[in-house]
């Protein structure tokens, strides 16, 4: 698990949101990827569970208390896909062509890591 700095997650959340808004996509898919990004951001606070690489990230999705859900999900993601890996198969929302949290994920840590991908990590949450 890793320390997010969340002051340094609010300002790649920032630069990711404004990225989005420049992209020439419809509002309605601008509006779903802001919703990714802000689910992908909250989880990465709450839950920091992933493993980084540069060309994809491995993150596990954490079913909440509120949800009747059981077990965590394993996921894989990067700008082009996400699939899950506790199951063959694409993630649902990937496979329904809707951006998820776990892709936006991919992008805010892309960003929050830097270019290398490589930062240190902060004492602090």
């Amino acid at each position: 698990m890793m320390n997010i700095d969340i002051e340094q997650l609010e300002t790649a959340f920032a630069r990711v949101i404004e990225g989005i808004k420049k992209q020439d996509m419809t509002a309605h898919l601008k509006n779903r990827w802001t919703r990714a990004t802000e689910k992908a951001r909250d989880r990465l606070i709450e839950k920091p569970y992933f493993a980084w690489q540069s060309e994809r990230l491995l993150i596990v999705s954490v079913p909440s208390d509120a949800t009747s859900e059981i077990g965590c999900r394993f996921y894989e993601a990067n700008e082009q896909a996400c699939r899950r890996v506790d199951k063959s198969g694409l993630c649902q929302a990937f496979y329904e062509g809707i951006p998820c949290w776990h892709r936006a994920a991919y992008l805010l840590l892309k960003i929050y890591l830097g270019r290398d991908g490589c930062r240190r990590q902060s004492k602090t949450n």
